[in-house]
């Protein structure tokens, strides 16, 4: 197994945090994709170097990103490229070893997701492992009174994602798939994988905790994925009582690296869990 992740240079606090606690449970070689030009030295002063290893590259650019979605795309419009070479790094890495793992950065990990990710995906030849979101989906389509066109029963949030699949082609079948159906391709990224395989493989919720998902209270989470614009360095907008406890322990972890990060972010989280004491 093998792990990778996109940095947007705009996110440098966010994986300092995510990528630290990460290594701090878990012990596989990571692949960071960055677009050129981007400052990673604060990054790679909290990742182990012997397992990290950074490929610096032009995020896909195409004049389809600028109308996908078309007015309800769910993530800024800016971030598209980001998200596309999120497809164009899964083909690349999958061609390296026989299962590939992916994760946000918007996320904090809380123990150690890949020898369990390991026991489970060596069970299946060939399938992709997710946490479905499938009734969060319905929710937010009925809601938003949007088409649906992934109309399966499981629906993986790609906050972490395992690929044991065929993936030779991936990004110019991503690409048609937008010139297909791009109007109502709301999550770009995550509405063509959940289109694309058809063999899913459904994780336990802990591999990928979403702080409003029904029975969090009950979980013991692998890894806590900051979801939808609360997130705890964000502008204090809505923070329901009950996600607290994520909220303090991501400061925790803005703690332990604290010298690496912008004194502002850390700042916004230290306000934003004071607020809710």
């Amino acid at each position: 197994m093998k792990a990778f992740v996109v940095l947007d240079e705009g996110y440098i606090n966010q994986a300092v945090v995510s990528l630290s606690s990460f290594f701090r449970y878990n012990r596989i070689e990571l692949v960071i994709y960055a677009q050129k030009g981007t400052d990673l030295s604060r990054v790679l002063a909290v990742v182990p170097e012997n397992l990290v290893e950074v490929r610096y590259v032009t995020f896909p650019k195409h004049e389809l990103f600028a109308s996908v979605g078309d007015n309800r795309l769910m993530v800024h419009r800016s971030a598209v490229p980001a998200i596309a070479q999120r497809i164009k790094a899964l083909e690349e890495v999958s061609a390296e070893t026989d299962c590939v793992l992916n994760f946000d950065l918007d996320t904090l990990f809380l123990g150690s997701a890949v020898p369990l990710l390991e026991e489970i995906t060596a069970e299946h030849e060939s399938c992709i492992f997710g946490v479905s979101e499938r009734e969060n989906r319905d929710k937010w389509m009925k809601q938003m009174k949007l088409k649906e066109i992934v109309n399966t029963p499981l629906y993986f949030n790609t906050g972490l994602m395992c690929y044991k699949a065929d993936c030779k082609g991936l990004y110019e079948k991503f690409i048609k798939t937008i010139e297909e159906k791009g109007d109502f391709m709301y999550c770009p990224e995550q509405d063509f994988v959940n289109l694309h395989f058809k063999k899913k493989h459904q994780l336990s919720g802990e591999f990928n905790a979403i702080w409003f998902n029904p029975g969090y209270k009950e979980m013991a989470p692998l890894m806590v994925h900051y979801l939808s614009m609360e997130k705890p360095w964000n502008k204090f907008i809505y923070l329901d009582f009950r996600a607290y406890a994520w909220w303090k322990k991501y400061l925790s972890a803005c703690e332990r690296v604290e010298g690496y990060l912008d004194r502002d972010f850390i700042g916004r989280v230290r306000s934003n869990v004071n607020r809710v004491k």
